[in-house]
């Protein structure tokens, strides 16, 4: 025996109970504890991913915000009466059109640049021959010439351009006048601008890639660190919202979409600035689970001094009885629970003994003796059944299921195995017992192997002899589940109609047992119930053509056949 074991087994039973109800409430505390610290740290995480996407999602409305605000630009200039106006006549006075151009367009022209800080040149690219003007007006051969110009063309929309360091918009200028597409309309944007403007906290922890709807990068403001990280715009255009890392360091990748340009923002930010410290979150955790222990514990250690007050003055009565003083008085108990009945049937107990004892005489003693051992037979499973349902009641008490099922199945199984002395019983019960029996042995498995029951329940009305199918359950136990090295332990369990008989069978996986043991098994005697005595009582029962037979194979496991007559049950 394990020494832990040993240890146990010699503790007072108010230290087994204190020790045990401790267990059964801080396993369930400790777990509910780690349950909450993380849930706690994962809220606190979500929110602070939560954090990052509100700012994901602000830089992409400033973005966004100045895309309209450059569109309205466009929409000022085009829809300007006396812009149009220029553009759409053919001039053949120079003076007049230079007048014009001073007066009109270039101060037009210069109002924008002025107070928009981030357009820092309006460029008109003309067909209609007015003669060039800095860089307010430009031939459109030289348009033809830009590296954007064939894209630009086929754009419908505006154009957006960057490369190099240079950021532009090109759109084209329709006139009013001509009713046709005479030029094309060019704004030199400032990138930095653009980029402070959006620039949300600290800029040294996060970064960003803008790219087209086809992929491309139209612009990136990276982390300071980004370059020594290997990190590059296209890695993180292709990412998807979530997690990922390079060279060992782990990043959040969001996106946002930017409508007005079709442009799709790529946020990132290292994962450790979402970090949460946790410190906090584990004193609050630890303090709460200490205090409800603590209080737990003088709560379990005052209900056991109340329970056991009285099992301990049970203890005493018995003690005497025990000493060989029978005449114990004042036992009695008015409580009307398991422990009150029990006291009482002790007390009745030894009122009958003495009344036994004063009314025999020194020649009937023996025979006395022998009427006492009966009664005790008698006494003793009740008093079992009293004792497991005393211990079913508290489990129940202090909300121990799992203690009360135990007890609870240990007790139907002693009840159908004692099966009030009778030899028969029917098929339901047996079953009952032999299914009692697997779960109390699945519990000291620690549930290592699976149970499969193929029950036709209309076998279950007739009549067996008590306790035959669970030595062979044990015996499957023993020599195939326990046995078993590798894979999934397996017990089956059938019952059905055969030719007029009734057929079970115990079937396991295990690694099968050889002839030699299969014979012993059916012819070695035991003290209990082994399966030579199970083979033996139903031959005499039922006659010799029915019993037990035995077929294994090495490796592949072992069934057990048990065949009986259709018996009525009375």
């Amino acid at each position: 025996m394990k020494p832990w074991k040993h240890s146990f087994k010699n503790l007072r039973f108010r230290q087994k109970l204190i020790l045990s109800y401790m267990v059964v409430v801080l396993v369930p505390l400790l777990l509910l504890g780690l349950y909450s610290y993380y849930q706690s740290l994962e809220l606190l995480q979500k929110q602070a991913i939560q954090g990052a996407r509100e700012t994901a999602a602000t830089v992409a409305g400033g973005i966004n915000d100045n895309m309209v605000r450059y569109e309205r630009i466009f929409d000022s200039i085009v829809l300007n009466p006396e812009v149009q106006r220029f553009f759409g006549r053919s001039y053949t006075d120079l003076t007049e059109l230079s007048s014009d151009l001073k007066k009109n367009v270039d101060p037009f022209f210069t109002m924008v640049t002025h107070l928009n800080k981030d357009v820092s040149q309006v460029t008109v690219f003309t067909k209609s021959g007015i003669p060039e003007y800095g860089n307010t007006i430009q031939s459109f051969d030289k348009a033809l010439q830009a590296v954007w110009y064939e894209q630009a063309s086929r754009q419908k929309k505006t154009f957006w351009y960057y490369r190099q360091g240079e950021f532009a918009a090109v759109k084209k200028f329709p006139n009013i006048y001509v009713h046709e597409d005479t030029a094309l309309l060019y704004l030199k944007l400032d990138p930095s601008h653009l980029l402070d403007t959006t620039t949300i906290g600290n800029a040294e922890h996060y970064g960003f890639v803008l790219s087209d709807h086809n992929q491309n990068m139209i612009l990136e403001k990276a982390m300071p660190n980004a370059a020594q990280s290997g990190i590059t715009p296209q890695e993180l255009i292709r990412q998807k919202d979530g997690f990922f890392s390079k060279d060992g360091v782990s990043y959040i990748v969001l996106t946002q979409n930017i409508p007005i340009p079709d442009w799709t923002l790529h946020y990132y930010i290292p994962a450790k600035q979402l970090s949460v410290d946790a410190t906090s979150i584990i004193k609050a955790t630890i303090v709460v689970v200490a205090v409800c222990t603590f209080i737990l514990f003088v709560l379990i250690w005052l209900f056991s001094r109340t329970l056991l007050y009285r099992i301990q003055l049970l203890h005493r009565w018995a003690k005497q009885v025990e000493l060989g003083d029978l005449r114990v008085s004042a036992v009695s108990d008015d409580h009307r629970d398991e422990i009150g009945e029990l006291t009482r049937r002790f007390g009745k107990m030894l009122q009958r003994i003495n009344e036994l004892i004063d009314e025999t005489y020194k020649s009937k003693i023996t025979q006395k003796e022998l009427q006492l051992k009966a009664l005790q037979s008698q006494i003793n499973p009740h008093f079992l059944y009293n004792s497991l349902s005393i211990i079913n009641w508290k489990s129940v008490e202090i909300g121990a299921r799992d203690i009360s099922h135990f007890v609870t199945t240990l007790s139907k199984f002693y009840r159908t195995a004692l099966n009030r002395g009778e030899s028969l019983t029917s098929i339901r019960d047996e079953i009952t017992n032999t299914q009692s029996y697997i779960q109390i042995q699945s519990v000291m498995h620690d549930y290592e192997f699976d149970i499969i029951y193929e029950i036709d329940e209309t076998i279950l009305p007739y009549s067996t002899v008590n306790l035959t199918l669970q030595p062979l359950v044990e015996n499957a136990i023993i020599h195939g589940i326990d046995m078993k090295t590798e894979g999934k332990a397996e017990l089956i369990i059938r019952g059905k109609r055969n030719n007029g008989d009734i057929e079970f069978s115990v079937e396991d996986n295990g690694p099968g047992i050889d002839e030699e043991l299969q014979k012993e098994l059916l012819s070695r005697p035991s003290k209990g119930y082994g399966l030579k005595n199970v083979h033996e009582r139903i031959q005499i029962t039922f006659g010799e053509q029915y019993g037990i037979q035995i077929f294994s194979e090495k490796g592949r496991g072992t069934v057990m056949k048990l065949v009986i007559p259709i018996r009525a049950y009375e």
